[in-house]
């Protein structure tokens, strides 16, 4: 799964997402570029139906 967050998204809401994947038992692997920063996930897509990431500050799609 890829989560692509906003262009204008703080490292804040970049780490909150992250530690939330993480509480889900999942491994983010975080791609800064100049001008958005995208996260991949690895491990299973059923825990993200428990808590979707779509709804935190800062994600513009997954």
């Amino acid at each position: 799964m890829i989560i692509v967050m906003k262009p204008r998204a703080t490292k804040q809401q970049v780490d909150h997402v992250v530690a939330k994947i993480k509480a889900l038992g999942l491994k983010p692997m975080v791609s800064r570029g100049t001008e958005r920063t995208i996260i991949g996930v690895i491990g299973s897509e059923d825990a993200v139906r428990v808590q979707p990431l779509e709804i935190f500050a800062g994600v513009e799609k997954v």
